[in-house]
């Protein structure tokens, strides 16, 4: 079943590959995606066993030009508390820095979105379900999923990852030279478990650089979906 689609895919996947494109767009005029005075990129960090260690922001404040990264972390062995601890802090930090202003966040697919909104719950449920109720609703409503626009507008030769978008469109690229999520569970692991401080400040600091280039990334990328004519 479905024989003929995977051969026009193979097929038109083989024709941009053969022209040396790695990206095709798919629609035509400009890409609906509004602009804010306070944008902010988000990227989320996941150990092996599926704890989310490290929040890591892009805040872009197109009110006063300032730019920053701002990373939320735990370089240890987590549990739920652990955890639930940490995402507390980055969403208490998120409510200060965007309430009263006009702010998005943005995100590459909805894991970001689906973990938030996991964590919210745990928040309710140990008590603190101010704080939960207010990040649901925020990223119900200002949460922006940059995949789903991409989605809608490209077809990728080589697929529709960060990434290989990000690299493709936008000309970014990351400074470390093997990049990726699987592989930052390695480091994470490093940071945590490595046997000299040497060895664990450098596999923290790989991580780091990892996460800031991934938000960097969609910002670079949000910036070049604007400018499509």
């Amino acid at each position: 079943d479905g024989g003929e689609a995977r051969l026009r895919l193979a097929q038109r996947r083989a024709r941009l590959l053969a022209n040396g494109v790695e990206l095709e767009r798919t629609t035509a005029g400009p890409l609906s995606l509004p602009a804010h005075e306070l944008e902010i990129d988000l990227d989320i960090e996941t150990s092996a066993d599926d704890f989310a260690y490290l929040w890591g922001f892009h805040v872009d404040d197109r009110a006063t030009g300032e730019r920053y990264y701002r990373a939320f972390e735990a370089f240890t062995d987590l549990d739920a508390a652990g955890e639930r601890e940490l995402a507390g802090r980055a969403f208490a930090w998120l409510a200060g820095l965007t309430r009263g202003r006009d702010a998005a966040v943005y995100h590459y697919s909805d894991y970001e979105t689906l973990r938030v909104q996991r964590l919210a719950a745990a928040l309710a449920e140990h008590g603190d379900a101010e704080l939960a109720d207010w990040v649901r609703g925020f990223a119900a409503e200002s949460f922006v999923d940059l995949f789903g626009l991409v989605k809608g507008h490209f077809f990728g030769a080589n697929g529709l990852g960060l990434k290989v978008v990000a690299s493709a469109a936008a000309g970014f690229h990351w400074r470390d030279e093997e990049p990726g999520g699987l592989a930052s569970q390695g480091w994470f692991a490093d940071a945590v478990h490595a046997p000299t401080e040497a060895e664990r400040e450098a596999a923290r600091t790989r991580v780091l650089q990892y996460n800031e280039d991934d938000v960097l990334a969609t910002w670079h990328l949000r910036a070049w979906l604007r400018a499509q004519p």
